[in-house]
């Protein structure tokens, strides 16, 4: 252990069991310790039923009687005197004197204020800061001048963790039966209807018998938090326990999520049969308990708390609140949970999900060629006909998992819609039926939606679109790229999205666009919306030709209206205007969400200067002159443009603008460092 780390005497009455062991086994990983304290009188071996104790009584590094004066100890260890004196209430009767002698802050963790409140209100006077493993009493302390602090007692994960046995009991109790008539009571009721196993017992053999049982009961005496609640919680079986009203519990533990709640004595056996009868539940509570306990409730993180308090000025230990944010950091809500740890009805990943009209007469590809290649390639094949003629033809195809057949067309948005609620996993590949597929295009799509940053929808072609006119900055075709590239919209003829992201998650396909058109773009502003991200990657193997859906009809019938696809267009353009500019933030943004080709565009015109494209750089530099006329990154790389294509004129218009919206840019030397670049 590093000697510069704070030194902490640590004063206790050591038994095996004792809170103190577990904060000297978390406090020896970071700190330097010295423990101080009397031997452990023997004869409350069995004055306390410890007999079965099968563990050692360690000595601690320095012995003393039971009221030592610490000053002379202090005098004697002069060289290596404490930063930080803690003493943990063990065992009655240890009060060293002369603890304000000691030339470093100094500490007290009391543990059954419950039981001992006089005595514990006269001994907090001696010390610097005090700390209660019970809530209820700390304004009581503070009442009188001593500064208290709340610190509930903890788990050890690496004792309190689960055994690999098997359930073989119901219901069991670890603890004490002697002086608590209540709790022997409930016990009594609980064995008379469902039995019960109750053993006293610690440790290793303690976490056995709470892995061994699928509920472990727990009772408080006087409203106390024991340890009972944060050990059982940390093994991983499913807590049942009472209100202890006042102590925080509720706060940090949630009822039915967490771990279960009784709320009088006369509920305690509705409690048990419910969760008996319900064992999927009983095991999710049980998890999220275990995760809850382990993200706040150790005794690392006790000790970090308590040291932050003594030794670095932070003015109160974590609230009953600030505890329960803590430990639900980084978990999804119960709902979620469960939801995604439902059994699924597939043991595939993905479901591809087919609109399906007719046979695809403009293209080379239809749905009867695209079954075949999806026979290569596995998941669970969703067709949603919009044909029942074509639906009768195709029915009973091997390789179609389920499928939906409408009385008539009712469009792609409303069939997409419709598949994604039939499939049962992780992802959903949308599919036109006039597209040639091969596995490794859908694996890499697959791959997006797994490791890409925020990733909601993944496809091989996508754009940056300009909002403002309905027209793309810039398409990404079939092989134009080589990495993943975030953009505004992916192509709709083939595209994987997550499913756990659509109703209820948030997201749905908009049917006003029926028949076509506009949905790519719509799903990327909701994705945008949600927080998330659209990606293109690149995939090469498949073939898609352009109008293979459409292309053989002059008009699209859906819905009891037929329409040129012209028509379409202009119709759903002008809801799709109508619909994202009523959200925009101020009348100057035509979208509640910019195009990413303000980011992508500066350093893309860069690029396509340095492979010698000085035409295309060019009409992308014109491109953010006319879209963001007031952004200094546009407008700096519009400059090195003009530069690179000796355009003086323009550089010179450029530099002034930037020179009055940016004038801590030093474009100068952004040009020498261009011309020093290409040199």
């Amino acid at each position: 252990m590093n000697t510069d780390c704070p030194h902490i005497w640590l004063a206790y009455v050591p038994y095996p069991v004792t809170t103190a062991v577990y904060l000297e086994r978390s406090l020896r990983k970071h700190y330097r310790v010295t423990t101080v304290g009397p031997s452990f009188p023997h004869e409350l071996v069995e004055t306390w039923h410890l007999q079965k104790l099968r563990l050692p009584f360690e000595e601690l590094d320095v012995v003393t009687d039971f009221t030592p004066d610490i000053a002379e100890h202090a005098d004697r260890l002069a060289t290596d005197r404490p930063d930080l004196y803690l003493w943990v209430e063990s065992v009655g009767g240890y009060f060293p004197e002369n603890i304000g002698a000691l030339d470093c802050p100094t500490a007290c963790w009391l543990i059954d204020t419950h039981l001992n409140l006089p005595w514990h209100l006269q001994w907090a006077e001696r010390f610097d800061f005090v700390f209660l493993a019970q809530r209820e009493y700390v304004q009581q302390f503070r009442d009188k001048a001593v500064n208290a602090h709340w610190l509930p007692l903890a788990c050890d994960p690496e004792i309190h963790a689960p055994s690999n046995t098997p359930k073989i009991h119901d219901l069991s109790f670890v603890g004490s039966l002697s002086h608590n008539p209540r709790r022997q009571q409930l016990l009594k009721s609980i064995d008379e209807v469902f039995g019960i196993y109750c053993e006293r017992c610690w440790w290793d053999d303690m976490a056995r018998v709470i892995s061994e049982s699928r509920i472990t009961f727990n009772n408080a005496v006087k409203n106390d938090l024991n340890m009972r609640v944060f050990e059982a919680l940390s093994i991983g079986s499913l807590l049942v326990t009472d209100q202890a009203p006042g102590s925080g519990l509720e706060t940090l533990f949630h009822d039915g999520e967490d771990l279960a709640i009784y709320r009088s004595d006369n509920e305690l056996n509705d409690v048990i049969r419910f969760y008996l009868a319900n064992p999927l539940l009983q095991e999710q509570i049980a998890q999220r308990g275990r995760q809850i306990v382990h993200n706040a409730h150790t005794y690392a993180h006790r000790m970090q708390d308590l040291l932050s308090v003594c030794l670095h000025g932070k003015p109160d230990t974590w609230t009953a609140e600030e505890l329960r944010e803590q430990s639900t950091t980084g978990l999804t809500s119960p709902f979620d949970a469960i939801r995604q740890q439902q059994i699924s009805c597939s043991s595939a990943s993905r479901s591809f999900v087919i609109p399906v009209l007719d046979h695809s007469p403009a293209s080379p590809y239809n749905i009867t060629s695209l079954l075949q290649d999806l026979e290569g390639i596995p998941g669970d094949v969703i067709a949603i006909f919009n044909n029942p003629a074509l639906a009768d033809q195709l029915k009973g195809h091997p390789r179609i998992t389920r499928s939906a057949t409408m009385s008539e067309n009712i469009g792609v948005a409303r069939a997409w819609n419709v598949g994604v609620s039939m499939a049962d996993t992780p992802y959903v590949m949308i599919l036109n039926a006039d597209l040639h597929l091969e596995v490794t295009t859908v694996d890499t799509i697959e791959q997006g939606l797994q490791q890409l940053s925020r990733a909601a929808c993944v496809g091989p072609q996508g754009s940056f679109v300009n909002y403002r006119l309905t027209t793309d900055f810039l398409y990404f075709d079939k092989g134009g790229f080589d990495h993943p590239l975030e953009v505004d919209a992916v192509s709709g003829f083939l595209f994987g999205v997550r499913r756990e992201l659509f109703s209820p998650g948030g997201l749905k396909f908009e049917e006003a666009y029926t028949p076509c058109y506009f949905e790519e773009w719509d799903l990327g502003l909701q994705i945008r919306q949600a927080g998330m991200k659209s990606w293109i990657v690149p995939a090469t193997s498949y073939d898609h030709r352009w109008g293979g859906s459409i292309g053989g009809l002059r008009e699209i019938t859906c819905l009891g209206r037929s329409e040129t696809a012209q028509e379409i267009l202009q119709r759903n353009r002008q809801y799709f205007l109508a619909k994202w500019r009523r959200n925009s933030p101020t009348p100057t943004d035509p979208l509640p969400f910019p195009s990413l080709w303000r980011l992508f565009a500066p350093d893309y015109a860069l690029r396509l200067l340095e492979d010698g494209e000085k035409d295309q750089a060019h009409a992308v530099s014109e491109s953010l002159l006319v879209n963001y006329p007031e952004d200094p990154q546009a407008l700096a790389s519009a400059a090195l443009v003009a530069f690179a294509t000796d355009n003086m004129q323009q550089l010179s218009t450029l530099a002034k603008r930037l020179q009055t919206i940016a004038p801590d840019l030093d474009l100068r030397e952004l040009l020498n460092n261009r011309q020093r670049g290409t040199s």
